[in-house]
């Protein structure tokens, strides 16, 4: 039969199905075996064992292969080995414990589905192995040599080590397979690759200014592209930008509240540090000035292969203030802040308020209920913000529904990016 032709050159003896285990008894049925150090032919018999091979599964039977094979004298004095073991072409090999079938099904399940997921497919094909010993697989295959660069090529970035080393990774985007990984994210290194591997027409990449320097100098006639993530990300940073300009307008005024003059809005604006309208001119100037500047001075280092905190260090800036300017090709693509941070409690200071008013004043009650809504914070956060309407006295006051920028920003943009 077809599904046992591996085992066509050996003499099975009997076969054993007992407890969802199949077991096949085998003997090899050669006289004569070949040495591996020397080459000689012999057929002088030293002894022999068997070997327990893990095998293809059949009919959901986990299958053992229980071979005995001998071990010859090699008649070459000149050889370094003195006995050796026959091998089974097809079958079997040095120090393996699986048949050469099974080692290249379980090479193809680890090349698709990488450790973990791996490991539960093959348990359910009952062939069972760990994540590790797939991973291992995986990291024995040979690298398939490079020729020339796909004509749609896709480059990114990945950290060997999150903050310290980053490497790149460059794929084939029409077939998603990947082509290389260069050892660090530096313009030099790209264009020596780009220079040794030409053919890429379209280059689709991130917003990394070494890239684009590197694509330009290795392939000035290449069309580059941003890729499906950053366009949608840009996207996403462009309308939280809008709706952070027009953030008065998410705000309905009540009827007993009389609107500010501009001064006065100005005034508290500058007082509290919030950004909810325009900052004045001046000030404008004096932040996009130390905006270009440190999208500078980053950029300078980052370009260079410099790391995330290494920067940080030398600048005197935080780890992630410097990632958010390094991930931004200009100044202007530097998202900005609403100067404001949101609460977990605040989407339920309405539920909160009712709850109050009708006479439930238990924090730890009101934490629970609040759960089940879908509140996800502390019960201290509760607590604190209870104490404030307890030590007032007064009634809770009505929570006017207003959309925040971040929840305006994600209605705008809750289709989704393009699949």
């Amino acid at each position: 039969m077809a599904a046992f032709s591996h085992l066509s050159s050996v003499t099975v003896e009997e076969v054993v199905v007992d407890d969802g285990l199949m077991i096949f008894s085998a003997r090899t049925a050669t006289r004569q075996a070949v040495c591996p150090g020397c080459g000689t032919v012999s057929g002088r018999v030293h002894g022999g064992y068997r070997r327990r091979l893990a095998d293809i599964a059949v009919s959901g039977h986990r299958t053992v292969v229980d071979l005995l094979v001998r071990r010859f004298i090699c008649p070459a004095q000149e050889c370094g080995r003195r006995t050796f073991v026959e091998q089974v072409d097809g079958l079997t090999k040095r120090f393996a414990r699986r048949t050469a079938s099974l080692h290249r099904t379980l090479e193809k399940i680890a090349l698709a589905l990488a450790g973990r997921p791996a490991a539960r497919l093959a348990a359910h094909l009952s062939i069972p192995t760990s994540p590790n010993s797939l991973l291992r697989m995986v990291r024995k295959l040979p690298d398939e040599p490079v020729g020339t660069a796909p004509r749609v090529l896709g480059i990114d970035d990945f950290a060997f080590k999150k903050g310290h080393v980053y490497g790149t990774i460059i794929l084939d985007m029409e077939t998603g397979e990947r082509v290389d990984v260069l050892p660090d994210r530096t313009a030099e290194t790209l264009t020596a690759w780009l220079r040794a591997h030409p053919g890429a027409e379209i280059v689709c990449r991130d917003r990394a200014s070494a890239y684009a320097e590197a694509v330009r100098t290795a392939c000035p006639d290449a069309t580059q592209v941003a890729d499906r993530f950053h366009i949608w990300k840009n996207l996403c940073e462009a309308v939280e930008k809008c709706v952070l300009a027009h953030r008065a307008c998410l705000t309905e005024p009540t009827e007993t509240t009389q609107p500010d003059r501009p001064e006065q809005t100005a005034a508290r604006n500058t007082e509290d540090g919030s950004t909810d309208l325009p900052v004045p001119a001046e000030l404008e100037g004096l932040r996009a000035v130390q905006r270009r500047e440190r999208h500078a001075a980053v950029h300078a280092l980052f370009s260079k292969g410099v790391g995330i905190s290494a920067i940080a260090e030398a600048l005197g800036l935080d780890r992630k203030t410097v990632r958010r300017y390094a991930h931004a090709a200009t100044p202007d693509d530097l998202p900005v802040g609403t100067g404001k941070h949101e609460n977990r409690v605040q989407p339920y200071l309405g539920f909160l308020h009712q709850r109050w008013n009708e006479g439930c004043t238990d924090a730890v009650r009101l934490c629970g209920e609040t759960r089940t809504l879908g509140y996800r914070g502390s019960e201290r956060t509760v607590r604190r913000h209870l104490q404030t309407l307890r030590a007032s006295g007064q009634p809770a006051p009505t929570v006017s529904q207003e959309l925040t920028v971040r929840q305006a920003t994600r209605l705008l943009t809750s289709t989704g990016p393009p699949r």
